[in-house]
C-alpha cells in the first residue's frame, strides 16, 4: 500500500514556467491584434467625434456674407453658398486635425475634397434653418 506522501507532486518550478509562458503568449497576442494603422482612436467613433466637433465650430463663426451663423448662411440659397464655399472649405480645413480631411454636403452644393473608397468615415449630420448638412471625414 502506497503512503501519501509517496504520492508525485507537480514541481512549482513547471507551475511557474507554465504561467510565464501563457503570460508571454498572450502578451503577443495583444500586439498581433492592434488594427491596422496602429492607432486605437482611429475607429469610427472617434471620427464621428471629430465631425461633431467640426460641425460645432463651423457652426458657430459669424459668415463671410450676410445672415446668422456661416452654416445657416451656406444653407439659405446658391449664391449665399456661393459666397461662403471658400471660407468654409479654408475653415475646415483649419478646424480638422492633421492627417484628416473632410467634405461638407448641403443642398446647394459641396465643400472638401472626394471621400476616398475603403477608409473608416465618421460623419455628423445637422439641420440647420431647415436645411440638412452632412460633414463626413476620414483620416489617410
Amino acid at each position: 500500500m502506497r503512503d501519501a506522501a509517496d504520492r508525485g507532486q507537480l514541481a512549482t518550478s513547471l507551475v511557474e514556467a507554465a504561467v510565464g509562458a501563457l503570460l508571454i503568449l498572450s502578451v503577443v497576442a495583444g500586439f498581433l491584434w492592434v488594427p491596422a494603422g496602429g492607432d486605437a482612436g482611429s475607429g469610427t467613433p472617434a471620427l464621428d467625434r471629430t465631425a461633431a466637433d467640426a460641425l460645432d465650430v463651423l457652426a458657430a463663426e459669424p459668415p463671410a456674407g450676410t445672415g446668422r451663423t456661416r452654416l445657416a448662411a451656406a444653407c439659405r440659397s446658391p449664391g449665399s453658398f456661393a459666397t461662403e464655399r471658400d471660407a468654409l472649405e479654408r475653415r475646415l480645413r483649419a478646424v480638422l486635425p492633421t492627417g484628416t480631411f473632410g467634405r461638407l454636403d448641403t443642398p446647394h452644393g459641396s465643400v472638401g475634397p472626394s471621400q476616398p473608397a475603403n477608409v473608416p468615415v465618421g460623419r455628423d449630420t445637422r439641420t440647420v434653418a431647415g436645411c440638412t448638412l452632412t460633414l463626413r471625414v476620414w483620416s489617410v
